[in-house]
């Protein structure tokens, strides 16, 4: 069993190690990109970004306002509740677990929100983006661009002699501006 696991845990390198030497011994070359950077430091994810924030900031002020009435309120039944009858106190009771399970809603809600407009902002650039990195792999004869912007994209060690990453954000920004 133990020799079956070390045997599959070697199995991915087995592939990779190989279609790696054989990609950097054909004609063309293997480079590096960190693909989130690009999307994010491009002259128009950094726009759509600050827009972004801006609107994630607006949602915290307004959740940070509610959960502040929360704590007022919470507060309030603790210091009032020798003074506050037994009917009062379940209703307070009653509006504490209201706004504080709508409060949960809304931060699932905005979680969900803000995943989607980020999709929405890498989708987009990523239209444009696709031609602009296919024509520079094909004029620089690249064989394969890696993306390291994953952990589960396994790469240990990269070269920084091949990591592209500022070059191409510097070429999409000047195809950008030209359209």
């Amino acid at each position: 069993m133990l020799t079956r696991i070390i045997a599959l845990s070697w199995l991915p390198w087995a592939v990779i190690f190989p279609a790696i030497a054989l990609a950097q011994n054909s004609s063309g070359k293997v480079v590096v990109i960190h693909y989130e950077a690009v999307i994010r430091e491009c002259s128009e994810g950094r726009r759509a970004f600050v827009e972004f924030e801006k609107k994630v900031a607006a949602k915290r002020a307004e959740l940070g306002e509610k959960n502040n009435e929360l704590l007022t309120l919470r507060r309030q039944l603790v210091e009032q509740v020798g003074s506050l009858n037994e009917q009062a106190q379940r209703a307070l009771s009653m509006n504490i677990e209201a706004k504080d399970t709508r409060m949960k809603r809304d931060q699932e809600d905005a979680q969900k929100e803000f995943a989607s407009m980020q999709e929405e902002i890498f989708r987009r650039i990523a239209l444009r983006f696709g031609p602009v990195l296919q024509k520079y792999a094909a004029e620089q004869g690249i064989s394969m661009i890696v993306d390291s912007s994953k952990p589960t994209n396994q790469v240990f060690f990269v070269n920084p002699t091949i990591e592209i990453t500022e070059e191409i954000i510097k070429i999409f920004d000047a195809a950008l501006a030209t359209q």
